[in-house]
């Protein structure tokens, strides 16, 4: 059998393999650090939910209302970015519109009370927000590798905010603060702050 034929040969045996699951490898990284940074927070912190024993479901609900639906977004907006030939410009679009409510909820606290970014907990605030931000963009960087994203800088961008989101929702039931001043100064100002060094390194982590 000549060198020609063994590779032909080969070839045809290569072209007979099923192909793999784009979808699966996109989402077996995305579901990794979800997961990783929730058993992470348990085993880090302790009394859950103490903010809804203080001051009812409100504010729970508002802070894990915007970050499960913004991480749900983000993660839709980087499988389409990861598709070529997709228009992603609606998609980015979605990405922002949790934070539409977030500043009309800013704007009607700061009209009655004024600005109030207390809290004696930032600091664990924001060192959860800086430990977890960069596991779950680096997943979503694994997850976007695993397609054929075009636009790199807007890729970059959301998986950064994702993973801001993945964060904030899995720090938000140990968080005991209230008020929209310090939502968007602890979480929302970490998150912006991902995406733009996900916008930054996109092209670089994500080029094929």
């Amino acid at each position: 059998m000549t060198d020609t034929q063994s590779l032909i040969d080969q070839l045809a045996q290569e072209s007979a393999l099923p192909a793999r699951n784009p979808l699966s490898l996109f989402a077996l990284p995305i579901i990794a650090v979800i997961a990783l940074c929730a058993v992470g927070v348990v085993l880090a912190f302790s009394d859950p939910f103490l903010s809804v024993e203080l001051y009812g479901w409100g504010p729970m609900l508002v802070k894990w209302g915007f970050s499960m639906s913004l991480l749900l977004l983000c993660a839709a907006a980087l499988w389409i970015l990861g598709k070529p030939g997709r228009r992603s410009r609606w998609a980015m679009a979605a990405v922002a519109l949790p934070f539409v409510p977030v500043a009309a909820l800013l704007a009607f606290e700061l009209a009655i009370i004024g600005p109030n970014v207390a809290g004696e907990t930032w600091a664990q605030c924001l060192t959860a927000m800086a430990v977890m931000s960069p596991l779950a963009f680096g997943g979503a960087v694994f997850a976007m590798r695993a397609l054929a994203p075009t636009n790199l800088k807007r890729s970059g961008a959301v998986a950064g905010l994702f993973g801001g989101a993945v964060a904030m929702t899995a720090y938000a039931p140990f968080c005991p603060e209230i008020g929209m001043g310090y939502m968007v100064v602890f979480y929302c100002l970490p998150m912006l702050a991902m995406t733009l060094i996900g916008w930054l390194t996109g092209p670089k982590l994500l080029r094929w």
